[in-house]
């Protein structure tokens, strides 16, 4: 049962009252990781998996640099991936914030990365010098409960090229980075790594990509794939231009 404790320090209050008057900005892990953890970060090789379904934890990986994807197979041994994360992106926030420390999916490398971590306890331990931690955690887990309804309303009665051109908005948004004005996705996408993030076949998200380029809304090169007009792609997304 949990116990409120009236005796909160004086700093630990003032720490908590500033960290909730900026309730709405996104939380700065790095600070934290530089702060408590002295060891260097692993270096993960593309293609490695970092931990799979069901695996115990115990532990909260900060990405430092590096793309990871989570998924989970379907019965028929599908991949069906559910998040695209990178850098600043936090593995493990399920399993640290439940009694089953288990994890929920596979997390598997689609880049080289660099990957913190800290073990459940002492993130714990933090929080009760730092309670600012608390509301970060917290703020972590609405922004990826945010995006998790954000894909299922942009997925939902649309066809594969708006999927495909909601995917591609929402990975601009998180990670692109603007170059004039135009916008660089950071992480390479195969066709078949965008099916299995949009639910459809390889064959279909080739199709619905030749598309958006036909367009000018994308551009790619090498399996790197630049907005080229924010407008027209968020247009397909939508579903206002039929396809």
């Amino acid at each position: 049962m949990l116990k409120i404790v009236d005796n909160v320090p004086s700093s630990s209050e003032a720490q908590l009252r500033e960290r909730l008057e900026h309730i709405g900005e996104s939380p700065d892990f790095s600070a934290f990781f530089e702060r408590f953890v002295k060891r260097a970060p692993n270096t993960i090789k593309k293609g490695t998996l970092i931990f799979n379904e069901g695996d115990p934890l115990g532990r909260l990986y900060y990405i430092k640099e590096g793309f990871v994807k989570l998924y989970r197979l379907t019965s028929e041994g599908r991949d069906g991936t559910t998040y695209l994360l990178g850098p600043g992106n936090l593995l493990g926030l399920r399993a640290l914030l439940s009694d089953d420390e288990s994890a929920k999916h596979h997390a598997e490398a689609i880049t080289d990365a660099k990957i913190l971590t800290v073990s459940r306890k002492e993130y714990l331990d933090a929080i009760m010098h730092d309670p600012r931690l608390l509301v970060d955690l917290m703020h972590a887990y609405i922004e990826r409960l945010n995006y998790t309804e954000q894909k299922l309303v942009g997925y939902m009665f649309t066809d594969a090229t708006a999927r495909v051109a909601y995917f591609l908005q929402m990975t601009a948004k998180r990670f692109g980075k603007k170059e004039n004005n135009m916008v660089a996705l950071p992480v390479p996408l195969t066709h078949q790594l965008i099916a299995d993030f949009v639910g459809s076949f390889r064959e279909t998200v080739s199709v619905a990509l030749k598309k958006l380029e036909k367009e000018g809304a994308i551009k790619t090169a090498k399996g790197i794939i630049t907005i080229q007009h924010i407008e027209n792609l968020e247009k397909y997304a939508s579903g206002e231009v039929e396809v």
